[in-house]
C-alpha cells in the first residue's frame, strides 16, 4: 500500500508541476502579445481545460500525502514532530496549504476578477495581485518535491 501511495503521490505532483512549468514558461509570454480581448478569451479557455487536470492532481497529492504522513510517517505522534522528518513533514504541510491558498485565489477570484477588467477595458487594478499571487504559487510548487526528497531521504 505504501508503495501505490507514493506512486499516486509521485504522479499527482508531476501533473501539477509539470502543468505549472508549462503555463509559465509556455502560455504567458504567448498571452502577453495578444490583443485585450484575445488574451481574456484565451485566458478563459485555457482556465477551463487546465483547471480540472491541475486541481484534480492537487487533491489526489493532498489525500495521499496527508495518507503517507499520518499513516506510515506517523506525524500525528508528538514525538515524530520533534524529528527532523516530523519538521519536513510539518513544513511541507505548511507549504502546500499555502500554495492552494494562493492558486486559488490566482484561479478563483483574483484571476476571474481581473479577466473582466481585461475583457471590459476597466483598469487592471488587480494585475499586481494577480502576479503575486501567480509568484507564490510557483514558488511553492518548486519548493514541495524538495521538502518531498528530503523527507525520503
Amino acid at each position: 500500500m505504501y508503495e501505490t501511495l507514493v506512486v499516486f503521490h509521485l504522479l499527482s505532483a508531476a501533473v501539477w508541476i509539470g502543468g505549472t512549468v508549462a503555463l509559465v514558461f509556455t502560455t504567458v509570454p504567448v498571452l502577453r502579445r495578444l490583443p485585450d480581448r484575445d488574451r481574456a478569451d484565451t485566458v478563459r479557455a485555457v482556465g477551463r481545460r487546465w483547471k480540472p487536470i491541475g486541481w484534480g492532481a492537487l487533491l489526489v497529492a493532498a489525500a495521499s500525502g496527508a495518507w503517507l504522513a499520518f499513516g506510515y510517517w506517523d506525524l500525528g505522534d508528538p514525538d515524530t514532530l520533534s524529528t527532523e522528518n516530523g519538521k519536513l513533514l510539518v513544513a511541507k504541510g505548511a507549504i502546500f496549504l499555502t500554495l492552494v491558498t494562493s492558486a486559488a485565489l490566482h484561479d478563483f477570484v483574483i484571476g476571474p476578477r481581473l479577466n473582466q477588467q481585461i475583457r471590459t477595458g476597466a483598469p487592471r487594478t488587480l494585475l499586481r495581485p494577480m502576479q503575486v499571487a501567480g509568484i507564490w504559487s510557483f514558488a511553492a510548487t518548486l519548493v514541495l518535491p524538495i521538502l518531498g526528497v528530503l523527507v525520503g531521504t
